[in-house]
C-alpha cells in the first residue's frame, strides 16, 4: 500500500472471520494486511482490563453454559473471565466463524500486549465505559498505564493509539499516561452534545487542541465537508465500521465509496476486502 492511500485497521481483529475481540481475530487482521488493529477494553470488577466490547458478556463468550450469578464483567473476576471462551455475536450471518465457538480464550490487555507476534505493529484500544467503571471505583486509565508501562511496547517497535468516546475521560488519560502514544476522540451522531447534529468547526477545534485524531461513524463522512474540514484543523479522521454485511448495494462498489471519502483511515471486519478495494484504487 502507498504511503498516501487509505490505511485500513482490522475492527476487533478480523471479526468477519473470527470471534471478536480474541487474540486471533488479531492476528488473522495482521495476516491479512492490516495496519493496525482495534480491540476494546472492559474491566472486571477486581480492576483488570479486559479484551471485549460489552458490559454484558452473554452475546460474545460462553457465559451462559457457567453457573455465575451475573453475566455483566463488573461483576466477575479476572479468575472468572480466564474460565470462559469466546463466541460469534451474529452465528446466522457469520457461520464460519461461529464455527469456532468455544476454541479461544477472552485476553486480558495484559495477554495481549505481551504478545511477542504484535512486536512492530500498531494497536488501537478502545477503553469502553471509562466513567461507569470509574463510578465504581476502578481506575481504568492508571490501570492501562501501568500495562502498557510493563508492557515495554516503545521498545519492541510497537505503536499504541488510545481511544474513547468520553472526551474529559480521554483527556484526563492523556494527561495521566503521556504525550508518546496517540489519542483519538471517536464520535457518532447520537453521541454528540444535546441538540447538535454534526460535528462543528468549534467541536473540531476542541478535538484538534486535545487530541491526534477524530473517528467517526460512517455515515457523518459520507455527505458533507467534515472530512476537509477536520483536515484543515490538521487532524487525522478516520470512519468505522465497513462490514459486508451492512454494504448498501455492491460490496466492492460500496467500499470503494467508503474509500473515496478521503478518510485517513477505516475500520474494517473483512480487512482484507477493504485492502483489495484500496489497492485496486491506487
Amino acid at each position: 500500500m502507498s504511503g498516501n492511500s487509505v490505511l485500513v485497521f482490522g475492527h476487533r481483529g478480523a471479526c468477519g472471520y473470527l470471534p471478536e475481540n480474541t487474540i486471533e481475530s488479531m492476528e488473522l487482521a495482521f495476516e491479512q494486511g492490516a495496519d493496525a488493529v482495534e480491540f476494546d477494553v472492559v474491566f472486571t470488577k477486581d480492576g483488570h482490563a479486559i479484551i471485549r466490547h460489552d458490559l454484558d458478556l452473554a452475546s460474545t463468550t460462553d457465559i451462559n453454559d457457567h453457573s455465575f450469578l451475573s453475566t455483566k464483567i463488573d461483576q466477575l473476576t479476572k479468575d472468572d473471565v480466564s474460565r470462559l471462551r469466546a463466541k460469534e455475536r451474529y452465528p446466522d450471518g457469520r457461520v464460519d466463524s461461529a464455527s469456532q465457538d468455544g476454541k479461544y480464550f477472552v485476553p486480558s490487555l495484559r495477554q495481549l500486549l505481551g504478545h511477542q507476534q504484535f512486536n512492530g505493529k500498531h494497536l488501537i484500544i478502545e477503553i469502553k465505559h471509562g466513567a461507569h467503571f470509574e463510578a465504581l471505583g476502578i481506575d481504568p486509565i492508571q490501570e492501562v498505564k501501568t500495562l502498557l508501562d510493563q508492557s515495554d511496547w516503545s521498545s519492541r517497535d510497537m505503536k499504541i493509539s488510545l481511544e474513547s468516546f468520553e472526551f474529559e475521560f480521554l483527556k484526563r488519560a492523556k494527561v495521566e499516561i503521556g504525550p508518546e502514544i496517540n489519542y483519538v476522540f471517536l464520535s457518532a451522531r447520537d453521541t454528540l452534545p444535546e441538540g447538535i447534529t454534526e460535528l462543528t468547526d468549534e467541536l473540531l477545534v476542541e478535538i484538534a487542541d486535545n487530541f491526534d485524531a477524530v473517528s467517526v461513524a460512517m455515515s457523518m463522512v459520507l455527505t458533507g465537508d467534515l472530512v476537509a474540514r477536520a483536515k484543515k484543523m490538521g487532524l487525522d479522521i478516520y470512519a468505522f465500521t465497513a462490514r459486508l454485511e451492512t454494504a448498501e448495494g455492491n460490496v466492492e462498489k460500496w467500499f470503494e465509496r467508503l474509500v473515496s471519502t478521503g478518510v485517513d483511515g477505516i475500520f474494517a471486519d473483512q480487512p482484507d476486502l477493504l485492502i483489495k478495494t484500496v489497492a485496486d484504487l491506487t
